[in-house]
């Protein structure tokens, strides 16, 4: 372990060599300029408001509405009242944030991660982290419910990364950003069908690059009357989050707390 992650920290791990790491903003915006090169509209900035089901659905926007023949919800935890109160249950929204380091010059960062790997560890509130292409340390974690900005969450991350590389003491971090993601009770997907042309996937718990892919690949399989993987996820069962809308966040957070005692005793 320490010949390839210098840190006290681990005593085993598992290495994945088919496995790798990726820009996700770079790949979200080649992805966007694949669809459009095959003709796809795409509109940012338009949040859907309400889904009006039926034989020509009609979704409605706040500046406009778009008859179809059918809707795909995939909206992560920030879809809002579009799914039917139900399904919506079924996901919670969880934050996680990253900090970069400044950029720590080549022979530092390969010190620390001989092979450049991404790494997560175990536990329920897990650590990832890499090193960027320009030598910065990335690192991520403490999953909370709550909306707490990145740059006050920053210094408690820097304190996560300094008890596996107490070596970066020195160096200062340059940029934090966090999101939510949408997490199932049994952290699998949720895809499923409201109407034969209303489909959905949600709940990718943290696994969202790979498995977006995927989901876009089964509902398109689906759309086109090949339903055989998309059957597949969709009989996947799932518990809705108990406290409803009001009293979900509160629940979450004692929820979290007791893990959170768990692996510090």
């Amino acid at each position: 372990m320490h010949a390839r992650i210098a840190s006290e920290r681990y005593l085993a791990g598992v290495y994945d060599p088919l496995s790798g790491h990726l820009h996700p903003l770079k790949y979200c915006l080649g992805l966007a300029q694949a669809a459009r090169s095959e003709g796809a509209l795409l509109f940012a900035n338009s949040p859907v408001i309400e889904v009006v089901r039926g034989p020509h659905p009609l979704v409605r926007t706040q500046h406009g509405a778009v008859r179809c023949r059918f809707v795909v919800a995939c909206g992560n935890a920030t879809i809002g009242k579009v799914l039917p109160a139900a399904v919506a249950a079924r996901v919670a929204p969880i934050a996680s944030y990253i900090i970069a380091t400044e950029p720590l010059g080549k022979a530092r960062a390969d010190a620390l991660i001989a092979g450049r790997e991404a790494v997560c560890d175990n536990n329920f509130f897990l650590d990832y982290f890499r090193l960027s292409a320009d030598h910065r340390m990335l690192f991520g974690g403490r999953a909370t419910s709550t909306s707490a900005p990145p740059a006050q969450i920053s210094g408690e991350i820097r304190q996560r990364m300094l008890a596996v590389f107490p070596q970066l003491a020195d160096a200062s971090v340059e940029y934090s950003w966090g999101g939510f993601v949408d997490v199932t009770r049994n952290r699998a997907p949720d895809f499923g069908g409201i109407d034969p042309n209303y489909f959905y996937a949600q709940g990718f718990s943290g696994h969202g690059v790979a498995l977006t892919g995927i989901a876009g690949r089964v509902i398109t399989q689906a759309i086109v009357g090949e339903h055989a993987a998309f059957d597949l996820f969709a009989r996947l069962r799932h518990a809705r989050f108990p406290g409803g809308a009001m009293w979900r966040a509160p629940a979450l957070e004692l929820g979290m707390l007791y893990h959170r005692l768990r692996e510090y005793f």
